[in-house]
């Protein structure tokens, strides 16, 4: 007999990357499942807009959550540390994750707006490293 679901759930485990955009959704695109277990970089593609705002399973996963801060690594290798503020959902128990200092750091690093940037990040470590950067 084959095992439980949840032994199912546990063997079928895949990488997540997942597209935000800079409206006030909450919403974010996800195409594929998360690896915890994973050493590959997970992946995301954030627009160079006004506002960043990290989806609670990834800040939890980088322990951003605990620390409120987050390092990006620009492609020169240049580390910026900036504050992320926790901000409680309207009508919901879980907080939104919102980088401050992020239309600075995007003006620092010339990237124009409207392009996307694709960000690299790993389990249990509050730092996003910049791969790329595609206009859009």
């Amino acid at each position: 007999m084959a095992g439980s679901s949840n032994e199912r759930k546990k063997e079928k485990k895949e990488k997540e990357v997942i597209v935000l955009t800079d409206s006030d959704s909450d919403d974010s695109f996800t195409s594929e499942e998360f690896d915890w277990n994973e050493p590959e970089p997970n992946i995301i593609f954030m627009p160079s807009g006004l506002r960043f705002r990290i989806p609670v399973k990834i800040a939890k996963a980088m322990g951003i959550d605990r620390c409120l801060k987050v390092t990006i690594k620009n492609r020169r290798g240049v580390e910026t540390t900036l504050n992320v503020t926790a901000e409680p959902k309207r009508g919901k128990k879980k907080n939104r994750y919102s980088v401050l200092g992020w239309p600075a750091w995007v003006r620092e690093n010339n990237i124009k707006k409207g392009y996307l940037c694709v960000l690299e990040w790993y389990p249990d470590m509050p730092t996003l490293f910049l791969r790329d950067v595609i206009e859009e």
